[in-house]
Formats: C-alpha cells, structure tokens, sequence
C-alpha cells in the first residue's frame, strides 16, 4: 500500500502523455528522480524518489506535477518514518536556447509523516519550496535533470534540503517545424570595419583599425603588473632622509600619482646599536619622515601612506660590521597595481 498514489500518479502521466503529447504546439516532460533528504528535525538523513510530469504553459514556463518518497528513522533509532509528498511546482527556464536549461523554481505541496511505532500514527504538512537547478539536453527527447530545494512547512515549522537528480524525457514539440527555405543566392561576406573579422562573426563591430583583434574581432588587451620599489639608509641614529635618496622618495610619488588608486606601507629600521625602545622610536620617525615628504612635498594624499616602525627586529645584514649595520639602518617599501593596455596593430 506504501506505494499506491506513486501508481495513481503514474497512470496519470500516462492518460496525460495519451491525450496531450501529441498535440501541435505542447509540450510535456515525464522524469523520475532519486536523490538524499537532509532534515531539519531529529531524523537520519535519507534517500529519496520521485517522479512528475510538466507542462509546458510558455517558452520559460512550466507547470511540474511531482510525487516523492523517502524512508527515515528518528535519531535515536527507536521509530522508523516514512515519507510521502505530492507537490504543484512552477519552473522558470532562465535560458532556453543552449543545451544546459538553468531555472529556478517554487512552489506547494502535502506530505505525509507516517510513524511506525508501537503506537502508530502520522501527521499531514503543507510544504512550501523554493529551489533551482538545471536540465541538460541528452538527444533524442531524453534529458538529465538535477536541483536543490527547501521545503518549509506551514505547519510544524522546520525546514528540510532536498538534492535530486534523474532522467526526463520530453513529449510533443514547441511549434510546427518551418518551411524549407528558397534557394538563395550566396550572400557577400562584409568587414565593415576593416578589422579582418567578417560581419558573420564580428562580436564587436566598428573596432577602431589600428587595434588588434581576437579571433571574433573584439579588441586584444593586455594586462600587467607594474611595481616599483623604495629602499633608503640613514646615517646613524638619525631620520633624515639624505639627498641622494631623494630621488628615490619622488619616483614613488611620481608612481604613486600616475596610479591613483595605489597605497603604500613604508617600514623603518635601524641596526642593533642602542636599546630596543630606543630603536622602535628611531625606525618610527625614519617611516614618518618618508611619510611626511610623500605628503607635503609631493601630494600623496595621507590615507594613501601607512608608516609601520620595526626597530630592530628584521635585520636584513650582519649588526657586527659596519657594512651591515648600514644596511640595517633603512626604509623600505613596495607599490604594485595592474595596468590593462590596448594591444595596436603594427
């Protein structure tokens, strides 16, 4: 008996398919589907079956008749549950033109809870669903479906996912096949815009000519990353930027200006002499100081600038000489943006 409206649907489709597929401008789809029942009450996830009938009502409009089934238990494995649902959904085609048909759908329906208990007893819902999913053409009539849905009870509120799929097959045809065409004269293929594409296959007409061109005729770009570096020392135990780096503080500026919407972060820091107090004061006024110029000197606007102090705590050379300590004694910083450029024609 578990299984008697599944019948009864069954042979509806059939005296539907009977009565209707044969008609000239209708269509209708059969499809069964399998799929898993993920609840939102205390239920063990379960599989699922089903299978439905749709009418076409326009081109992106359908009318889905479904019936469905699955067998669970309670967490707790102490009663076995048993599912029946009969819905009415509308599905919306969002493209009908390709072999992959995405839509979205809604719609009503009841189920039945059967609880077999050692007191058995069931209850009815009103469900609401909401989903989308997609259909790809398999020739032939034949199709595979899948999608997800939500189904909200009116009722007992909870809320359970469903994922299906399953294989459909159309009946019928959309319209009356078009008369072959008259012999016709081979038309002159055109480049109205000269830029070697023929207007058949032109997907961007009036491409100005000095531009290249892809295989359809939209304009080739090319995109990459321009970077520029900062790295100044400092005399010892000082933050002011000599003048041999200043060249190094206006091509960043100059960057910087050509790309508006680059930021930087410029980091100070000092060898080991001194404390480390000390050296976090230090290599916070060399980044201010390079921060400053950025600013009133040159224009940078000043949340376009971040200076970060590191004191002494990332070395980039040996502190017991010299050499390395000069090194150590820096501001450092590195700006990066991508630029796009239009490719020309030699």
């Amino acid at each position: 008996m578990k299984h008697t409206h599944l019948l009864a649907l069954s042979a509806a489709i059939a005296a539907v398919i009977s009565t209707g597929a044969s008609a000239d401008n209708h269509k209708v789809e059969i499809h069964a589907d399998v799929g898993r029942t993920f609840f939102d009450e205390p239920l063990e996830d379960a599989n699922n079956w089903g299978m439905g009938v749709g009418f076409a009502l326009t081109e992106n409009w359908m009318l889905d008749l479904v019936a469905s089934r699955w067998d669970s238990e309670t967490q707790s494995g102490a009663v076995d549950v048993d599912g029946t649902q009969y819905r009415m959904d509308m599905l919306y085609h969002i493209n009908t033109e390709s072999a992959w048909r995405p839509y979205v759908a809604f719609g009503v329906g009841d189920q039945k809870r059967e609880f077999n208990a050692k007191s058995p007893s069931s209850e009815r819902d009103t469900l609401l669903n909401l989903g989308a999913g997609i259909k790809r053409s398999l020739g032939d009539n034949w199709q595979f479906r899948t999608d997800v849905r939500a189904f909200n009870s009116l009722d007992n509120e909870y809320t359970d996912l469903a994922v299906t799929a399953g294989i459909g097959y159309a009946f019928g045809k959309t319209s009356s096949p078009a008369p072959a065409p008259a012999p016709v004269a081979a038309p002159v293929e055109l480049d109205s815009d000269g830029d070697g594409v023929l207007d058949s296959k032109d997907q961007c007409p009036d491409t100005p000519k000095v531009n290249k061109v892809d295989d359809v005729g939209c304009t080739l770009k090319l995109t990459e990353t321009v970077a520029i570096k900062l790295n100044i020392t400092f005399d010892s135990a000082k933050s002011i930027i000599k003048p041999e780096f200043e060249s190094e503080v206006a091509n960043l500026a100059t960057f910087m200006n050509q790309y508006a919407d680059t930021v930087v972060t410029v980091e100070g820091h000092t060898d080991s002499q001194g404390s480390e107090v000390y050296n976090q004061k230090l290599s916070q006024s060399r980044a201010d100081a390079v921060k400053a110029a950025l600013i009133t000197k040159y224009g940078i606007g000043a949340d376009r600038v971040k200076a970060i102090g590191y004191g002494e705590a990332k070395p980039i050379a040996d502190n017991m000489y010299a050499p390395g300590r000069e090194q150590n004694r820096r501001v450092v910083g590195q700006v990066s943006t991508k630029v796009t450029t239009i490719e020309k024609r030699n």
